[in-house]
């Protein structure tokens, strides 16, 4: 689903559903590729220090 398709998506949402049910899923969005990037940066200093060790 693209951005532009996103928006229609939205609107009815809140339209069904009410404000704080749609607020609370577009936090979890976002909470969920903050907590990917942790995951690669972990990953990545996990790559640095076993090559250090080495």
């Amino acid at each position: 689903m693209s951005e532009t398709d996103w928006f229609p998506a939205m609107i009815d949402m809140i339209a069904n559903v009410g404000f704080p049910i749609f607020i609370s899923l577009v936090l979890l969005h976002r909470m969920e590729n903050k907590l990917d990037a942790v995951v690669k940066a972990l990953n990545d200093l996990t790559a640095v220090t076993e090559a250090r060790h080495r």
